[in-house]
């Protein structure tokens, strides 16, 4: 006969055991109270090689393996403890923490799904269920499992619930739990919720404040690194996000957020091969988020594994993403399987989705604005209609004070150097993306870069002719006046690419964000565009 109890948080079973496994055992219990792991994870091993039906060996190993950080592993373990020992609510627990810690949170949330049907009032069982889905962007599921719970002074529940309630934009629920751990103090957790509402908000440069200062408060919340690094990658400080991601993942591997995020970076610098595994773990901790599928599908792409880019793809497709990108790869994979008609179909989708889809208020297949602008050093106009009926028109909207147009100054470059004898080039340099007393880019500040912004045409002018000398751009420039009016138009702040058709339709409109960006499309749509 065999007993189990609990001690001490480990899991004990008394087996008629031989003597050595017994004294092993006991070793290790010790190693593992000590902080041991490895010395303790030797030792659960050497018994089971002479106990294998041990389901205490197996739980412990389990729980030890978790602190290595070896997280399949421990899963394997939990599950032999579980068939050994089915229906212990310890072992199911651990291993559905485990699932969630390896990147495999679905997993981990269907067991915990199943245990919060048996015993709906254990709020342990509640609470990691709720982070489970928390993981997995499954906001509305949070906030159902939580909202008994809001009137309890519990700060992991007032956090985690409030986050649910911002992302799901029910901003005045959410405020009332930011303000109860506002009343308990400048907290961590208070900052990191203020950011949070401010990112949801699309407030990006007040949000990087926020979230900064969230992390100086308290730089072990989770996620604080994935949702700053996010906001600095979308105002244009990628390297910065990089850091930042690269932090959240040192302190859990498997953040959906950070792994999509830093996969994305790495891909759209064509590192595909080290953007792969961040991408799989992303796509694997949310099996039905498009935008994962997506990156992981685009990424296979581009490395040749047709049959893996076709099923990732396939399935953003049938989760309900729909994107160009999405269409064009599918379509470039049909097209190496010698599946022709369905590549034609993608493509005919694509091309349908890029002229419906609006990056910006201008649409691909709208008439161009028109505009009258003055040249960079000197008093000639620029005028779009002078190229109509004559030349496709590349139009590139920045300032030197924005990092996504400095960086995609280069490949600009190559496009003009190609190009310049068959489309009219124009850089229109319109307000300062970071100018000197509103907010700053982090990636600036460390480059001492630093720019104020104009307080005349004459003065924009020379900002312009100071970028051109600076970054080596041949192109002319012209300059927008001080009320934007052209930026306006084509929705071009902070940076922005459009191509004009000879007859004076937009047939390419992209921000110069670094995951946005692809000089190689540009190009492609320019050639097109030259033989119309």
């Amino acid at each position: 006969m065999e007993r189990v109890f609990t001690v001490a948080g480990v899991l004990v079973v008394l087996l008629l055991w031989r003597q050595g496994s017994r004294e092993q055992f006991e070793k290790a219990l010790i190693e593992q109270r000590a902080g041991h792991y490895q010395q303790a994870a030797d030792l659960y091993r050497a018994v089971l090689r002479e106990q294998p039906v041990d389901a205490a060996a197996h739980s412990n190993l389990g729980v030890v393996l978790v602190k290595l950080a070896r997280f399949d592993e421990a899963i394997t373990e939990y599950e032999a403890a579980n068939r050994l020992l089915p229906n212990d609510l310890r072992i199911e627990v651990n291993l559905a923490l485990a699932y969630a810690k390896s990147g495999r949170v679905s997993e981990g949330a269907q067991i915990l799904e199943r245990l919060h049907k048996t015993d709906p009032e254990s709020k342990q069982i509640t609470m990691l269920l709720a982070d489970c889905r928390f993981q997995m962007g499954d906001d509305v599921r949070v906030i159902e499992l939580l909202s008994r719970y809001q009137n309890e002074v519990d700060l992991g529940v007032s956090y985690m619930l409030g986050m649910a309630l911002l992302r799901e934009k029910r901003t005045r629920e959410g405020e009332a739990l930011i303000d109860r751990i506002l009343k308990d103090g400048d907290s961590g957790e208070a900052r990191f919720l203020l950011g949070m509402k401010m990112f949801e908000a699309g407030d990006l440069p007040a949000a990087v404040k926020q979230l900064a200062s969230a992390i100086e408060a308290k730089g072990d919340l989770a996620g604080v690194y994935a949702y700053y690094g996010r906001a600095l990658l979308l105002t244009g400080d990628a390297n910065g996000a990089e850091t930042a991601m690269q932090k959240e993942l040192d302190r859990d591997p498997a953040n959906y957020l950070a792994n999509l995020s830093l996969g994305q970076i790495l891909s759209a610098r064509k590192q595909d091969s080290q953007a792969l595994p961040m991408l799989e773990k992303a796509a694997r901790a949310r099996p039905n988020a498009g935008e994962a599928l997506d990156a992981l599908g685009q990424a296979l792409a581009r490395l040749k594994q047709w049959d893996r880019a076709r099923a990732e793809l396939e399935t953003a497709e049938k989760a309900g993403w729909e994107s160009v990108p999405v269409h064009q790869n599918l379509a470039q994979v049909y097209q190496a399987l010698g599946l022709a008609k369905d590549a034609q179909r993608e493509q005919g989708l694509g091309e349908r989705l890029r002229a419906a889809e609006a990056g910006s208020l201008l649409k691909v297949g709208d008439m161009a604005p028109e505009f009258d602008l003055r040249l960079a050093g000197s008093e000639a106009r620029a005028r779009l209609s002078d190229e109509r009926g004559k030349k496709p028109v590349v139009l590139i909207f920045g300032s030197y004070s924005c990092p996504n147009f400095r960086d995609a100054s280069g490949a600009l470059a190559k496009i003009y150097q190609a190009y310049e004898a068959k489309a009219a080039f124009l850089l229109v340099y319109i307000r300062e993306a970071h100018a000197k007393g509103s907010w700053q880019s982090g990636r600036n500040e460390r480059q001492e870069i630093t720019a104020t912004e104009a307080a005349s045409v004459p003065e924009r002018q020379a900002h312009a002719t100071q970028c051109l000398r600076t970054l080596r751009l041949k192109f002319p420039a012209a300059v927008d006046d001080l009320e934007g009016t052209t930026e306006k138009a084509y929705a071009a702040w902070p940076s922005r690419a459009v191509i004009v058709s000879k007859a004076g339709k937009v047939v390419y409109n992209s921000a110069l964000l670094e995951q946005d960006f692809r000089a190689a499309e540009m190009e492609q749509v320019l050639r097109e565009a030259l033989r119309q």
